[in-house]
């Protein structure tokens, strides 16, 4: 009797200390927690979507989601570490964080914006003597801070109309777009949606130029979604669901823009009717970069002084299946 309770307390041992170290490979699985930065607007509708449609709770993964106010502090918040991923950013920053901190950041979308459905523009007040870009020359055009907007305005002003004296740029926060205008604090404004059609639908602004960005480059990828490679590459498990959920979010904007719309205007508090009638930002899934137009973009920059390396597409890019 001693034997056989002998053994079966062995066998017990075997199966608990079995468990135990079952237990210690699950604690090495991937952390499903995510830290996310992301601007309030437009850009940021796949992370709205994802949130609405319960697209991350399918995947099993808990959003840790902040607000950032511009691009440059995303691009500064994924090199440091603060969030994992940015959902969308302008590719300037994160190209300037990649000069200073090499192998910090990877790209897993990109923009396709054009004339036609370009989420920016340039609007005066309906009763300017401004009525088209040329008459820009020397007025005080506002916009986003950061170099993206100035130097592409200005660079797209040149080349058009290498005889006139530039724009005066104004950089000001988003807030302080519409009330600027209004003022007469600036003369035009370089507006973003949603304040493009705000601007235009509440204030009677009157627009003068379809997109700057798709008008010089197009399609244009000045518009990015990009992850902390460390933690990418620690984490790559996670990461793959959450571009799982990303990538069914733009399946559902592409598909329902109407209702992507209503979502949008409830996340970031925006009349339904704006919503309705202005243009979203176009981007691509995490499957379908365009790494050509990529790398012609990349050469754009270079030849701009927006980065101090020509950087391959392929080499910034996150490869996905």
């Amino acid at each position: 009797m001693k034997r056989i309770t002998y053994l079966l307390l062995s066998t017990l041992t075997i199966v608990v200390l079995l468990q135990s170290c079952n237990g210690c490979n699950n604690n090495k699985t991937t952390n499903k927690k995510v830290k996310v930065g992301y601007l309030n607007m437009v850009s940021s509708l796949t992370h709205f979507v994802a949130l609405e449609k319960g697209y991350y709770k399918e995947q099993n993964i808990e959003v840790e989601a902040n607000v950032v106010q511009t691009s440059d502090l995303i691009a500064q918040e994924l090199v440091t570490g603060h969030i994992d991923v940015g959902i969308e950013l302008s590719l300037t920053p994160a190209l300037k964080q990649l000069d200073k901190n090499p192998n910090t950041i990877k790209i897993f979308s990109t923009s396709n914006i054009t004339p036609a459905n370009g989420f920016d523009g340039i609007v005066v007040k309906n009763d300017s003597k401004i009525k088209e870009l040329k008459d820009l020359s020397n007025k005080r055009v506002g916009g986003f801070p950061g170099t993206t907007a100035n130097v592409f305005l200005m660079t797209y002003f040149k080349q058009l109309y290498p005889n006139l004296t530039l724009p005066i740029y104004v950089p000001l926060t988003p807030n302080l777009h519409i009330q600027s205008l209004e003022a007469n604090q600036i003369d035009a404004l370089f507006a973003y949606e949603p304040v493009l059609t705000t601007g235009k639908v509440k204030n009677n602004f009157r627009q003068i130029s379809t997109s700057i960005y798709g008008s010089q480059f197009n399609p244009c990828p000045i518009g990015v979604g990009a992850l902390n490679q460390n933690w990418y590459s620690q984490n790559t498990e996670t990461a793959k669901s959450f571009l799982v959920a990303i990538d069914k979010a733009f399946d559902f904007i592409n598909q329902n823009p109407n209702e992507a719309k209503a979502i949008l205007a409830k996340a970031t508090n925006l009349d339904s009717n704006i919503a309705k009638v202005m243009n979203t930002m176009p981007l691509s899934k995490s499957t379908e970069i365009d790494l050509v137009n990529l790398d012609k973009y990349l050469s754009l920059l270079k030849e701009l002084q927006e980065t101090t390396t020509l950087y391959k597409a392929s080499e910034i890019s996150i490869k996905q299946d």
